[in-house]
């Protein structure tokens, strides 16, 4: 049996597939097996598929209807034969060495279940500034705490560079179906059950950004849903015993959350302070929940609570 299985979901890839196969063709840790799902693909992306398997054995392709990302990742996981799972998407590239680096990992940490690695974004000119702050920002996390800390802010592992222990995915139930970004769905469960994150400070990834890609289409990836992802998060867990919650914020952003919270019952206590002063800490009171998207603005709130001796389990960090 192979060590590790790839997850490859296919949706209309494209000419993008070819590239990617090859990236996970030529890794030089070569005890794993691909088990790519066309998900109902009309660009001839099954018949690219079934042209690759007949020349590498390691890749197997089955052919579904059109379900969406969660069952095809569920599909695949049910034929996968590894112990570790590895995700990886079709438009996009991993290093070479990839496989290699996070099974040893992975390997000489039994405690870690989960394991990622920096990425970049290409092609150059399709990455807005918006996307860079991103990937800044995921790149910087390093270690578990931080990505717990940072788990509703976004994604703290982006989802196509992972390695996953097959063990903690079947425990959990695998992917869901919610509507909302499956990710950032599974990272909270798997946290839930007491999983492990970790993260290879190299880039081994390569993230493909173009007008066809799901970030761009999908409506689970929208702002919206992604809030009814993070009140459902909040629900059952830091905020479930909490009448009153301090929100902390400025502008649109606190006026979002204030009526994202009221409107499923929870009294507010709005505190509108872009900079962190002593009087503004004394103010807080626990829960709290920290509206901040930019890095600097949660870094500098981060400094100030650690100085005033406020535990960070009583504040959550949402975008």
């Amino acid at each position: 049996m192979p060590t590790i299985s790839v997850l490859l979901p296919v949706r209309d890839a494209g000419d993008w597939l070819g590239p990617s196969l090859e990236s996970l063709r030529r890794q030089t840790f070569d005890d794993f097996e691909i088990v790519a799902v066309d998900d109902g693909s009309t660009d001839g992306s099954g018949d690219t598929l079934e042209c690759a398997a007949a020349r590498d054995r390691r890749l197997r392709v089955v052919h579904t209807p059109a379900r969406g990302l969660p069952a095809a990742l569920n599909t695949a996981l049910g034929l996968a034969r590894g112990r570790l799972i590895a995700r990886h998407d079709a438009d996009d590239l991993s290093h070479r060495r990839r496989f290699e680096l996070q099974h040893r990992h992975l390997e000489a940490h039994p405690r870690d279940t989960v394991v990622g690695a920096r990425l970049r974004l290409f092609p150059a000119a399709a990455v807005g500034a918006g996307m860079r702050r991103w990937v800044a920002w995921h790149n910087a996390l390093l270690d578990h705490d931080a990505m717990v800390r940072d788990a509703l802010i976004d994604s703290p592992l982006a989802h196509g560079t992972v390695v996953v222990r097959r063990t903690a995915l079947e425990r959990i139930g695998g992917w869901r179906e919610r509507g909302w970004p499956e990710d950032v769905d599974l990272w909270l469960r798997l946290i839930a059950d007491g999983a492990r994150f970790a993260k290879l400070p190299v880039t081994l990834y390569a993230w493909r950004r173009h007008r066809g890609s799901a970030t761009h289409n999908d409506p689970r990836y929208s702002r919206d849903r992604f809030d009814a992802l993070r009140l459902d998060a909040l629900e059952r867990g830091p905020l479930r015993h909490a009448r009153t919650v301090t929100v902390v914020g400025v502008g649109a952003s606190l006026a979002r959350w204030e009526s994202l919270l009221t409107a499923r019952g929870w009294r507010i206590a709005p505190l509108a302070a872009g900079r962190p002063s002593a009087a503004a800490v004394r103010r807080m009171s626990t829960p709290a929940l920290l509206v901040f998207g930019a890095a600097p603005a949660r870094e500098r709130w981060r400094r100030a609570l650690d100085a005033a001796g406020v535990d960070e389990r009583h504040v959550v960090y949402v975008a």
